[in-house]
């Protein structure tokens, strides 16, 4: 936090910073010129021009083409001075002469027009360079060259203010590039950034980012899967419990009437037309007549069983009866 605190206020410093030298003679008068136009020199060339035409009041027309033509191989020379320079020299003598004394100044501030409207309508051009170009243009020609003159000075407020901005929406990456071209605070450092170092910083920032996707995307898939294989394993043990369940239950069933043992007096009464055994809180109740019945009630089958009873004892009577009077022939 204590960083991040020193670094916003070196930044706020950094952006206030070329605002300070813009509004300082001294710092405006120290830019380099610019090398976007053809600036005329202003006052103090005209001035020079000037004392040099007094020394030279009778130099000869040859003397006038020789000074136009060294004018010609100044690199810098914008396209209307050109223009206006070669006619002078294709004209008479005193139209060398007039254009040496006033034509070049006029074609001078023509060129310095024209460059400074490029440089405001410029896609990079930052608000302080609009604000100022605007002011040159409706000012004097001395404006228009003080105005080339300083802008240098100029575009490095415009581009420390554009690189505060990028730093304070990009990334860790971009970040530490701006930070580190705001440290050395040049116009070569800073530019550079703008150029080149703000892309390189923001394509590892892009590539840190994708990596933190893919390993959070596959850190989610491990997790998913890991639910899924649980769940799985879950699902199995609980099917395989139910199985071992049905099969269990399936040899230990319950027969839903229990037979008297052997040897017992009557019938036990027991069961009910579903199957189901019921069960007498007192014990068996045995029957006058030898049948016995269930004490919570006759069941439907009952009246059968107390039908048969009573034909197997008709039948045992039969053959008792039988019995005795073969036994009784034999012995007569």
């Amino acid at each position: 936090m204590k960083k991040q605190a020193r670094l916003a206020a070196f930044l706020a410093a950094v952006a206030v910073a070329p605002a300070v030298l813009l509004a300082s003679p001294a710092a405006a008068a120290q830019a380099p010129a610019t090398t976007d136009s053809a600036p005329d020199h202003g006052t103090e060339a005209k001035t020079k021009a000037d004392e040099a035409t007094k020394k030279q009041e009778g130099r000869s027309a040859e003397d006038d083409r020789v000074a136009i033509l060294r004018m010609l191989a100044d690199k810098n020379a914008g396209a209307i001075f050109v223009r206006d320079a070669n006619k002078a020299l294709d004209g008479t003598d005193e139209e060398l002469r007039e254009f040496l004394k006033t034509g070049q100044y006029i074609a001078r501030d023509m060129d310095n027009s024209i460059a400074i409207t490029r440089i405001h309508g410029a896609k990079d051009a930052g608000p302080r360079v609009k604000e100022a170009a605007h002011k040159a243009l409706k000012g004097s020609p001395q404006d228009r060259v003080d105005f080339l003159k300083r802008l240098p000075l100029i575009r490095f407020g415009d581009n420390v203010l554009r690189t505060v901005q990028i730093s304070s929406i990009g990334g860790p990456a971009v970040r530490e590039a701006a930070y580190e071209a705001l440290r050395t605070y040049t116009p070569e450092a800073i530019q550079h950034f703008l150029d080149v170092g703000q892309y390189e910083a923001r394509a590892k920032d892009e590539a840190a980012a994708k990596k933190a996707e893919e390993e959070k995307a596959a850190k989610d898939k491990a997790a998913k899967d890991k639910a899924a294989r649980e769940k799985a394993a879950k699902d199995k043990a609980a099917k395989d419990a139910a199985d071992k369940a049905a099969k269990d239950g399936g040899k230990n069933v319950t027969p839903a009437v229990a037979a008297k043992p052997a040897g017992s007096h009557g019938t036990t009464g027991s069961g009910t037309s579903t199957g189901t055994a019921v069960t007498s809180t007192g014990g068996d109740t045995t029957s006058s007549n030898g049948s016995g019945l269930a004490a919570t009630g006759v069941s439907p089958v009952t009246p059968w069983a107390a039908g048969g009873a009573a034909v197997a004892v008709a039948a045992g009577a039969a053959l008792a009866v039988a019995g005795r009077r073969r036994a009784a022939a034999e012995r007569g």
